[in-house]
């Protein structure tokens, strides 16, 4: 009897990408080069001048890591990051708390809710620069609107951006009613996502309202409340306009945050390379707290 030995295919080293791959790389090439463009370039760009001591008039000079040595020893970049820090927990950890209590009552069903809805998001399509400067005639000791609350109160004149006390918190203040709205409709559409059976299986099970809140709303809000803390703090680490329009960082460094701190050296004093060192501690740090919060909070989803 003979034997007959089946031929066996040679196997195909790789796939060859389909049409359908092909023309999803084609409609986001403008994506990717817009990111390329406008994030990694200016990133790997402030890298390079970083490394070198740029008045932005001359040819740059390499100095090595002369800029990150300086940074070590200056006091003012010292200030600048406790300012920061003060800023970010001053502000986010409001925001996160107050946003979801909203969300939690605007989630229920009342008459008047959408009207509610709206007036809450008013804020948040207000832009920043705008927003600032309606704030700015709030905060006037003279005639602005947080008289009417202190006056009563037998405080008269107070100087809210010119005391060393009163201007951190005042920037806190703004940046907490400007960004509560944005992450209260965040955690509104998180919500709205857990199904109605988990509640009712909670209260068949007897559980209260912390109960069902802390077993059954805290768990599967997680993922959420992963991204408000990642954009949140990204957000109030890179504030500028605020500190900029309202106290020009001052009285003295009160204020002073660091991308402050960054536009100052860069443009004021014509520091580039400084800056730019400045700025690539700022991404550095805020890469570490995103990593930190993802092993954070994902482990325990």
């Amino acid at each position: 009897m003979q034997r007959t030995s089946a031929t066996v295919p040679p196997r195909r080293r790789g796939r060859a990408p389909t049409k359908e791959v092909k023309y999803g790389l084609l409609f986001a090439l403008p994506a990717i080069v817009f990111f390329a463009g406008f994030y990694v370039y200016p990133l790997l760009w402030a890298g390079y001048i970083s490394l070198q001591d740029w008045n932005l008039l001359g040819a740059p000079r390499f100095v090595g890591l002369a800029n990150y040595l300086r940074l070590l020893s200056d006091g003012e970049f010292h200030n600048s990051l406790a300012v920061t820090f003060y800023y970010t927990i001053g502000t986010v950890v409001p925001i996160w708390v107050i946003a979801l209590g909203l969300a939690m009552v605007l989630n229920r069903a009342f008459r008047f809710r959408q009207a509610f809805l709206a007036a809450f998001y008013l804020p948040a399509v207000v832009s920043l620069t705008v927003w600032s400067l309606v704030w700015l005639l709030m905060f006037n000791p003279s005639f602005g609107l947080l008289t009417v609350f202190t006056q009563p109160l037998g405080l008269d004149y107070v100087r809210w951006l010119a005391s060393e006390d009163l201007a951190m918190p005042s920037l806190i203040l703004l940046s907490i009613v400007k960004g509560v709205p944005v992450y209260m409709l965040i955690y509104l559409i998180g919500l709205r996502g857990i199904p109605d059976e988990y509640y009712e299986a909670a209260r068949v099970d007897g559980a209260n309202g912390v109960q069902r809140f802390w077993y059954v709303t805290l768990p599967l809000l997680r993922p959420i409340m992963l991204y408000v803390a990642v954009i949140s703090i990204i957000t109030a680490f890179q504030v500028f306009t605020p500190a900029y329009l309202l106290t020009q960082g001052g009285p003295g460094s009160a204020t002073r945050v660091l991308p402050l701190f960054v536009y100052q050296h860069a443009f004021q004093y014509f520091e580039m390379g400084y800056a730019s060192a400045a700025s690539i501690v700022l991404f550095l740090l805020l890469m570490v707290l995103t990593i930190v919060q993802f092993r954070l909070l994902r482990s325990r989803t």
